[in-house]
């Protein structure tokens, strides 16, 4: 006995013996706008194409509800032609409709400035580059994140930490070099 494959509400159900999908039919379960596929098929048609089933049911079939001949001319349901003999096309679960949290990404932003502002009160000429530095991967963090560039944004993020500790450590370098030197012109 055929197997037959039918859509419903954009799901694929199936296979089910050609007895049940005629008794689905007439009891108006199936209309003539879903699509249905068996094996042989080169491709799903809608169900008021398809005469070896049209046949076999005593009463009319419902046309589509709410389905135009434009949108039957191309079914989105395809399964490929040559299929290995015995496998069954499967369904696709529904996409993921669930609530996705993002994982937090620290920018050292704010930390970033602050090495920068230290580093340029303590005339550290060596200082403010690597601030600058780490401001520019600071503000790179947020941007990637939202583009779902985890890897990048976790990079980013890494970069803007190492060049804002480099830049206080340089500041800090810089304060005690002043300390040095007002020190030793006092003495």
């Amino acid at each position: 006995m055929k197997q037959w494959y039918y859509s419903k509400v954009g799901l694929i159900q199936g296979p089910v013996p050609e007895s049940e999908l005629l008794q689905k039919i007439r009891r108006g379960e199936i209309d003539g706008g879903n699509l249905v596929w068996r094996e042989g098929m080169t491709d799903w048609l809608p169900l008021s194409r398809v005469p070896e089933l049209l046949g076999q049911t005593q009463s009319n079939i419902p046309a589509a509800t709410a389905t135009s001949e434009a949108s039957l001319a191309k079914p989105e349901l395809s399964f490929p032609v040559n299929q290995p003999g015995g496998s069954v096309p499967l369904p696709q679960p529904p996409a993921y409709q669930g609530n996705y949290i993002a994982p937090f990404i620290p920018t050292y932003m704010w930390q970033s400035v602050v090495a920068t502002v230290v580093g340029l009160l303590f005339c550290c000429v060596l200082a403010f580059p690597f601030g600058i530095v780490a401001i520019v991967f600071a503000a790179k963090v947020e941007g990637l994140r939202v583009q779902g560039d985890y890897i990048g944004a976790t990079a980013a993020s890494n970069n803007a930490k190492t060049w804002m500790i480099i830049s206080f450590v340089m500041s800090g370098f810089g304060l005690v070099m002043s300390v040095i030197s007002l020190i030793t012109d006092s003495i």
